[in-house]
């Protein structure tokens, strides 16, 4: 199953494109806010703890939820939106993996998240590609005011609580120009579904059905009369087209002659006549052809070397290009300062940040290793810093040692088990010692069982990062030439 993160910022106009979505055979639509409405409908799984957390001036005589009274609270206060977002984050997240574990089930070929907060909230983790419909800002702010009847204060304030829409814009795989008219709008989107459709299509395991489906039906044609697409292989061609059979012309020899004896010269007078050897000149001919032979060997074989050389270094430099190293001396640094795998920790930060010093998540983790400032608090009192300040995360050298220190207590908490430190890295020491007190997760209460797990971001976070850390030990940290040799050639 492929899925397509759909998201825009407010008012944008992405409910058009969802709802013509959902008219289209084939599709499912997962829609982020008819997903919160049910966690927060009188019965919902997220009721008692708004109660909780927010009171009952946010609910209504009869008990149900006052959607506008929190929306005005949690837009005008940031940390009113940051105490929702805790609450509703973790629920979200369950029934949105509910859902796409129903949709695989059921045989959905491609599957669309509807979410407005698809990458603050990181579900784009989650999808193949992403659609955004995008506005430009003035006739965005336009929009809102005219739908919402709010006024231009109002509107910024919620335009402002998230990414704008250039932000989406420039993270997302496709673009949807919203500004002209509805019709203008629909008539993008059956190309952009098409070419969905195609990728889902081209899986290895269809390709495989298709190869072997084509493969039977050439086996069910009547050999004795090929199709005539079939001409264009040359076994079916020699099957069809056969050289007529050659008799030997015989050739009667003429008969002796004896010459007369006045024509016949003396021994002495005939001139000598010498013959190559029959033997000598098949040897010859043996030779000449065997050095041919070998001199066309050499050069099919040359041809094919060079040929395998040059797609041996154009798989070596995508390889390099999905998987580059920056500063490699202060990753080698922190993890020889705090006993790590230096590959460990190069994969830990391709997977959290892509190694952009300036990355920002939207829960507030910095840097190139993502600490939240909580985190990066705790970490700093622990080492006993002083004049710690959490905009420190933007720097490459305090972000790495502030990670590689936290990868070291994981390490040493969880007993040196990669599996277990990327788990906890992604999802938290508190949910991994959850997991291994599972039997059917780990058998020893060490070490965790990855296929074990349900399919989610943690398994999927967790492989990719023993995939890099394999990737970085072979090309960076194991001794070999592949650096020193394949990275200048390809000028990085």
């Amino acid at each position: 199953m492929r899925v397509i993160g759909l998201t825009g910022s407010i008012a944008c106009g992405k409910s058009t494109v969802s709802q013509w979505l959902r008219e289209q055979p084939g599709c499912r639509i997962l829609d982020g806010d008819q997903l919160s409405r049910q966690l927060t409908a009188p019965s919902g799984a997220a009721i008692p703890f708004i109660r909780e957390a927010f009171g009952s001036a946010v609910f209504l005589p009869d008990g149900t939820l006052n959607r506008r009274q929190l929306g005005h609270i949690v837009f005008e206060n940031s940390e009113a939106r940051k105490k929702l977002d805790t609450l509703m984050a973790p629920l979200l997240w369950e029934k949105t993996e509910q859902a796409l574990a129903a949709a695989r089930e059921d045989g959905v070929s491609l599957c669309f998240l509807d979410y407005p907060l698809l990458f603050e909230k990181r579900y784009d983790r989650l999808c193949d590609s992403v659609w955004c419909v995008w506005l430009p800002r003035p006739l965005q702010l336009q929009r809102l005011m005219a739908r919402d009847h709010l006024s231009e204060q109002e509107a910024l304030q919620r335009m402002d609580a998230v990414l704008s829409s250039d932000d989406k814009a420039e993270r997302s795989t496709v673009i949807i120009d919203n500004s002209g008219s509805v019709s203008y709008t629909l008539s993008l989107l059956p190309p952009l579904l098409e070419a969905e459709r195609q990728k889902a299509e081209t899986t290895p395991s269809r390709r495989r059905r298709r190869t072997e489906t084509r493969s039977r039906r050439t086996d069910s044609e009547p050999s004795s009369v090929p199709p005539a697409a079939s001409l264009s292989s040359d076994a079916d061609f020699r099957h069809t087209v056969s050289s007529p059979a050659r008799s030997p012309a015989t050739e009667e020899a003429p008969a002796s002659m004896d010459r007369p004896p006045r024509s016949r010269r003396g021994p002495s007078t005939r001139k000598i006549q010498w013959h190559l050897p029959s033997w000598l000149l098949t040897s010859m001919i043996v030779c000449v052809s065997l050095l041919l032979l070998g001199f066309t060997a050499q050069a099919l074989m040359s041809a094919y070397l060079t040929k395998q050389s040059e797609a041996h270094l154009s798989d070596a430099q995508a390889v390099l290009r999905q998987y580059p190293l920056e500063y490699r001396d202060l990753i080698t640094a922190g993890a020889e300062e705090n006993n790590l795998q230096p590959a460990f920790v190069a994969a830990i930060i391709r997977n959290e940040s892509s190694f952009q010093p300036r990355a920002e998540s939207g829960v507030g983790a910095r840097g190139l290793m993502q600490l939240m400032p909580e985190t990066a608090q705790w970490i700093a009192d622990k080492t006993k810093m002083t004049g710690y300040a959490f905009d420190r995360m933007y720097d490459p050298e305090s972000n790495i040692r502030f990670g590689c220190w936290y990868l070291n207590y994981l390490s040493r908490l969880f007993q040196g088990d990669p599996i277990c430190v990327a788990c906890a890295y992604h999802a938290g020491q508190g949910q991994v010692t959850a997991w291994l007190s599972d039997p059917s997760l780990s058998s020893d209460g060490v070490k965790l069982n990855l296929d074990a797990m349900a399919d989610g971001p943690t398994k999927t976070y967790a492989r990719r990062v023993i995939k890099a850390y394999g990737i970085y030990q072979t090309l960076y940290f194991s001794g070999s030439d592949v650096y020193d040799v394949l990275l200048p050639r390809f000028g990085q």
